[in-house]
This record gives structure tokens, C-alpha cells and sequence, in this order.
């Protein structure tokens, strides 16, 4: 069977560094689906979102990633990461209370200001480990 190496890392560390089947993520221009000796590629990697991994015994896990690009070469894919983590690793509290203090910093600022962004930028960080933690567990979408 023909295998893809895949590397995650985020300025903290490196989340995974091994050989898998493929990996499904989704980039600033479209979603992408990389297997063995996928052709040369460079992309950004989507705000917040999630790649899925399938693994050499054909398990999936699920890996939040936000924030970086994604580079395929000499059939290495490359995942270069603001923030990443596994579905199992992410503390649905915190994610809720970091969502709830978004939407209230974003209800007191002006749409227009820059930190009104930054506010909705980690609302969308929130919503999208919360949706894989709840995907993940079988719990199904937001609330």
C-alpha cells in the first residue's frame, strides 16, 4: 500500500509526524484531498477548520487546524499550523465560555473596527472545534 507522510506543526509542537493514506482539509481557495505522490502544491490553510486523516489501517481522526498553509513535496504534506489539535484534545468548556466571550466582545464594537475581527475571528475558532468535538463525539452540529 502506497503511503503519504504527513507533518502537523504549530509554533508549540509538532501534533503528528508519521506516515498516513491521505488527509482531506480545506484551503483559502477550495477543499483539498492529498494522497501518496500528490503533485507539488502550496496553499493557505482555511481560517478555522479541520483536516481529517485517514490513517494506514483506514481509521479517520479528525485534527483541528487554523491559521497556516499546507505544502505537498517529494510526497511529504506539510501542515503548518497557528493552532491545531485533535478532536480528543479539545475541552468543550473552554470552547464554549471562549465563544460566549466573543459574542460579547462582538456585541459592544463597532462591526467596522478592527477588533470587532479579531472578536469574530475567534468566534469562528470556537464554532469550529466545538462542531468537531460534536462531530467527533456523535453528538451532531452546534447546540
Amino acid at each position: 500500500m502506497s503511503e503519504l507522510h504527513l507533518r502537523i506543526v504549530t509554533p508549540d509542537r509538532t501534533i503528528i509526524d508519521r506516515k498516513v493514506s491521505s488527509v482531506s482539509f480545506v484551503g483559502t481557495d477550495g477543499s483539498y484531498g492529498v494522497l501518496p505522490h500528490h503533485a507539488p502544491l502550496m496553499t493557505g490553510i482555511a481560517k478555522s477548520g479541520s483536516a481529517t486523516i485517514t490513517e494506514v489501517d483506514g481509521k479517520t481522526n479528525d485534527v483541528f487546524v487554523s491559521d497556516g498553509f499546507a505544502q505537498v513535496q517529494h510526497n511529504v504534506l506539510t501542515l503548518v499550523c497557528e493552532a491545531g489539535e485533535f478532536a480528543t484534545e479539545i475541552d468543550l468548556e473552554r470552547v464554549k465560555a471562549a465563544e460566549a466571550r466573543a459574542r460579547e466582545r462582538m456585541g459592544k464594537l463597532d462591526k467596522l473596527s478592527a477588533e470587532f475581527m479579531r472578536a469574530e475571528a475567534s468566534l469562528r475558532r470556537a464554532l469550529a472545534r466545538e462542531m468537531l468535538v460534536r462531530r467527533h463525539s456523535g453528538t451532531g452540529g452546534l447546540r
